[in-house]
């Protein structure tokens, strides 16, 4: 088993004054947007930093998830981002946060594509519950924790405003 897996992330919103910590974050993870590149590729210039933009790197250690949220978190604390770390073989499970400032934060494992994993036992447990809630009532309650609706649904709202 490889001890290595992709990682990758995109800044969709960050006040200037923490640009420098956002940046400095993606260069110590070593991440780069020309990810895709051959490994042979060399980049003459460090790449400027751009909101919207997805930066990764094939060969993170594993975990390396974990640590970058927690330094995005502390060192740049109202900057909204989607990061995950791809499962480091097909069966296994990878590791999915996306942290909008005044929504919230919402961590998960996830697929190779960056799709959470919903845990089934999680959302039977939540709904048993709460029978008496609509579905609305306990998307907006109980099911926030659970699914990470309203920081999947800001982040989607940034994905949607960088596609345009």
């Amino acid at each position: 088993m490889s001890s290595q897996s992709p990682l990758q992330v995109t800044i969709y919103d960050s006040p200037e004054h923490e640009h420098p910590a956002v940046r400095r974050a993606i260069e110590s993870f070593a991440l780069a947007p020309d990810w895709g590149m051959p490994a042979g590729h060399t980049r003459t210039a460090p790449a400027p930093f751009r909101l919207g933009e997805s930066y990764g790197n094939h060969h993170a250690p594993l975990g390396a998830s974990d640590d970058l949220a927690a330094r995005l978190r502390k060192d740049a604390p109202t900057t909204a981002f989607l990061l995950w770390q791809d499962p480091y073989f097909e069966e296994a499970d990878g590791h999915y946060v996306a942290y909008v400032p005044g929504v919230g934060g919402f961590e998960s494992s996830c697929n190779a594509n960056g799709y959470p994993h919903i845990d089934v036992s999680e959302l039977i447990a939540s709904l048993s519950t709460t029978p008496a809630l609509t579905a609305a009532q306990w998307l907006a309650g109980p099911g926030e924790t659970v699914l990470g609706t309203r920081v999947r649904k800001a982040i989607s709202a940034y994905e949607q405003a960088t596609a345009a």
